[in-house]
């Protein structure tokens, strides 16, 4: 068996990481308790998915703009920082 079959699929990786980042949102807006929150998160995601750490990063930044925490999120890239803003 492959060990990355038991691994979670990226959306659900993400549904999970949406949950909690609206869950913080809820309790401390755009605080720092909701920033260290953030950052703990992002630390897990680097952590346990080394290889498609910048896709998810990128993809829990889209979600904080979603959320309203953020105006336009601030991506990472391989080359460069890019924004959301359009």
């Amino acid at each position: 068996m492959c060990a990355h079959a038991a691994s979670p699929t990226p959306n659900l990786i993400l549904d999970g990481i949406r949950a909690r980042l609206r869950s913080q949102y809820r309790l401390h807006r755009r605080g720092a308790l909701f920033w260290t929150a953030y950052q703990s998160m992002q630390l897990e995601l680097v952590r346990d998915h080394p290889r498609d750490h910048v896709r998810l990063c990128n993809a829990m930044a889209d979600i904080a703009e979603d959320l309203g925490v953020v105006e336009h999120a601030q991506l990472i890239g391989n080359r460069n920082a890019v924004s959301t803003l359009r």
